[in-house]
């Protein structure tokens, strides 16, 4: 009998996980499922243990015993060349998976595009869990029990019973594939050995085909997490260490990729059709419009326009879904590589060089790109609503065009977008680009589209949201900037490991990428030149990373500057707002919060101005620990402002050798700063830090107070002497607690106040050689 399922297990070495594997697998296995062992190499046992278990398995086992380590997916492929179920399931060998485990991934396959709006066919299908980089990890998932793990699956199953959801990737930990699938595409690219981006590799290549990558949210299994990966290829970095081979796949898979075509779907637009068609002919290969019933001039605009390749007049009453479909196929017909929906009354601020950079992106994960709406208020276009729903109009518009896409919600009862296909989380970038809204700009304008719409009050399905913001007495104008667009300015200096994955975030988002390089030996500059061909090196004769900084900033051309360094992040739904901060023509700089994680405990708050204009007088300052808050400080006529943004700043997690490197490198340089002004506080702030790091607190006293005394406005100073004599006090007062009887008097005032004090006094955060001392305990000779 042919089996339906055909599960594939990889193993190498790490006997105890296979066989905690196989056994949760032998508990839950179908009878018409079989199994097919892979083994590459194992030197532990793992060879006779798999034998043994085929042995009691029979029909419904098969082995592959291979002399070498093919990696991941040269195991799994030659799993899948005699595999011989219609769905094929690629599982860990530190995987324990639940009962009906299989059961609930192939519901998933099966049921999805009948469940999940917008859902196309499924091909791929993967469980959560409690180890996973992505979608698939659940959030504060229990410890790891055993003997609980069975009751906690069927309590995830019930809770998340068919929340099914499309993904931009699956991990192959755990992966159900049709057998279809397979035959169209092939297997898994060996090219990421040992392991690496296989699993989003797959992903990519079965959604250009048209298949559907799913996430079977009600099935749980419990994932060790890299236990076989890390203990084998420690340079591995979990499997994110072909992220350099995966990036320069996909660069050339989809190089040359650039055609665009922009879906409108009209009515009654002839006040602004025509220069919303000028502006998006200068940047788009065709046009096609779908005009919804209009009873203006807006027909023969579209038909007389040189842009427009297709024009469909459609009569269809409002709510009828076969319309919401049409002008995405009217565009997919001229088969372009993406698509952008536009409104009739919309001007998209791009023209035709960075319609291509955004079309030939680095991370192949992106299929949608987010832009900004500007909803201009009054005749002259000066001034643009700035407040409510239309005051924070940011939203998807342009996608890859892949088959099988539809619109599965929206636009019914009116035309926003013309009908944007569904899109996967995970998937989509907010660019800077803006988008100009012209069709608002006097009341009978704004009349005429709550009457599309009916009363604010009694809105109909598919009214924009904005709808109430319409019919307001009070509204927030703001002028309108002539000019936008952000440089990302950043150095680097042995980035190589970070640095693809940092750019290929930043990139839709920033017009420009300015990149300075301070003498890496590593392939950081090659990796640069990958995004951009604003690179410059600049080496320095003594550490001076103000010099480095503000050779960045001489390169940069666009009216604002956004500052990060390759291991510092800002979160995608943040954009947005950094977007809106660049709106106010009377600020110059903004102030982030920036979360210093630490290898131990929570992460450690500091602020810093990451955006400003591109002005000359705002340049940075100070060899290391380098800002721009000097320059500030000398033209108060400069406006700076809190961003209320986070950054993650990731630094500290680094390997503490290099840590201990680059703190004695920043403490000789900063030590000659304070030679060479010792009337400035900060470098006496910073060298009272790293003594302290060192465990030389009074030492470190002495240069926090003297910092204080010259910065009288400077809090941080302040903050450490506080924290060291919290510290302090603590070890005082548990002292006592320990030494003084029951009964003493004093007693309870030493217990109230250490409890007090040890709920409030934050634990000293090491990092570099400190850090490693105290992780060794004391040495012999202490």
């Amino acid at each position: 009998m042919t089996p339906v399922y055909s599960v594939i297990v990889v193993t190498w070495n790490n006997l105890q996980y296979t066989a905690r594997c196989v056994d949760a697998l032998l508990r839950t296995l179908p009878s018409d499922a079989e199994v097919v062992f892979v083994d590459n190499g194992s030197e532990d046992g793992t060879p006779a243990y798999l034998t043994d278990v085929a042995r009691r398995l029979g029909d419904a086992a098969k082995t592959v015993f291979l002399d070498e380590n093919l990696g991941l997916a040269g195991g799994a492929n030659r799993g899948l060349e005699v595999a011989a179920g219609e769905y094929l399931v690629l599982l860990d060998n530190d995987v324990v998976v639940t009962p009906r485990w299989l059961e609930g991934l192939r519901e998933c396959m099966e049921e999805a595009p009948r469940a999940v709006p917008g859902a196309r066919r499924v091909g791929l299908v993967g469980p959560v869990t409690n180890s996973a980089r992505g979608p698939q990890k659940v959030q504060n998932p229990p410890p790891f029990q055993p003997e609980a793990l069975n009751e906690l699956a069927a309590e995830h199953r019930e809770a998340f019973r068919r929340r099914w959801a499309p993904s931009f990737a699956l991990s192959t930990f755990c992966l159900m594939m049709r057998r279809e699938v397979v035959a169209e595409i092939g297997g898994l690219d060996e090219r990421f050995f040992p392991v690496g981006h296989e699993g989003a590799d797959l992903a990519l290549r079965a959604q250009e085909r048209g298949f559907e990558c799913m996430i079977a949210s009600d099935v749980y299994v419990h994932h060790e997490g890299s236990a076989t990966l890390s203990k084998a290829f420690p340079g591995a970095q979990g499997g994110l260490g072909a992220a350099e081979l995966f990036f320069e796949k996909w660069r050339a898979r989809r190089a040359g990729k650039t055609r665009l075509v922009a879906a409108y779907r009209v009515r009654d637009a002839e006040a602004t059709l025509r220069e919303s068609l000028d502006a998006t002919a200068r940047f788009a290969d065709a046009i096609v419009v779908l005009d919804d019933g209009s009873t203006d001039g807006t027909g023969a605009i579209a038909r007389s326009h040189p842009a427009v390749a297709r024009y469909e007049r459609t009569e269809l009453p409002p709510g009828v879904d076969g319309r919401r479909d049409r002008a995405l196929q009217m565009a997919a017909e001229l088969a372009p590589d993406w698509i952008l929906a536009v409104d009739g009354d919309e001007v998209f601020e791009m023209d035709r060089a960075r319609a291509e950079r955004l079309m030939q992106l680095a991370d192949p994960h992106i299929k949608a790109l987010g832009f900004h709406w500007y909803t201009f208020w009054e005749p002259t276009r000066t001034y643009f609503r700035a407040d409510g729903a239309l005051g924070a109009m940011s939203g998807y518009r342009m996608y890859r065009n892949e088959p099988g896409l539809r619109v599965a919600r929206g636009a019914e009862g009116g035309l926003p977008g013309g009908g944007i296909p569904e899109m996967p989380d995970g998937c989509g970038r907010f660019t800077d680009v803006r988008v100009r809204r012209l069709g608002y700009d006097t009341e009978a304008s704004r009349q005429a589209r709550i009457a599309l719409h009916g009363r604010p009050g009694a809105a109909r399905v598919g009214a924009p949201p904005e709808l109430a913001d319409l019919a307001s007495n009070t509204v927030t104008l703001r002028r309108y900037a002539p000019a936008s667009g952000v440089s990302l300015c950043i150095i680097a200096r042995n980035e190589a490991e970070r640095l693809e994955r940092f750019l290929a975030f930043l990139e839709p988002f920033v017009d420009e990428i300015c990149i300075v390089d301070n003498g890496s030996d590593d392939a950081t500059v090659e990796i640069a030149r990958r995004f951009t061909d604003r690179v410059r090196v600049h080496r320095t004769d003594r550490l001076d990373l103000a010099e480095v900084r503000n050779v960045g900033l001489e390169m940069a051309t666009r009216p604002w500057i956004l500052s990060l360094d390759p291991d510092e992040e800002l979160a995608h739904w943040d954009l947005p707002r950094v977007v809106r901060l660049m709106d106010d023509l009377d600020v110059h700089a903004y102030s982030f919060e920036i979360a210093n994680h630490q290898k131990d405990g929570p992460p450690v708050m500091t602020i810093a101005v990451r955006l400003f204009r591109n002005d000359a007088r705002i340049r940075y300052g100070r060899a290391v620990h380098e800002t721009v808050q000097p320059s500030l400080d000398r033209h108060p006529e400069l406006v700076v402002r809190p961003a209320g943004v986070e950054i993650q700043h990731y630094g500290f997690l680094k390997d503490d050798g290099v840590m201990e490197e680059k703190l004695s490198r920043y403490l000789e340089a900063n030590q000659r700063m304070r030679e060479e002004d010792p009337a400035d506080p900060m470098p006496w702030y910073n060298e009272g830090l790293h003594l302290l790091n060192d465990g030389r607190d009074d030492e470190a006293i002495a240069f926090l107070e003297r910092a204080m005394v010259l910065g009288q406005r400077f809090l941080s100073p302040r903050s450490s002497l506080a924290q060291i004599y919290q510290h302090r006090a603590l070890a005082l007062w548990q002292s006592m607690v320990a030494e003084l009887p029951p009964g003493h008097p004093v007693r309870p005032t030493a217990e109230e106040s250490a409890a007090v004090l040890g709920r409030i006094t934050p634990a000293r955060m090491l990092v570099g050689q400190a850090r490693r001392r105290r992780l060794q305990g004391p040495s012999h000779g202490d």
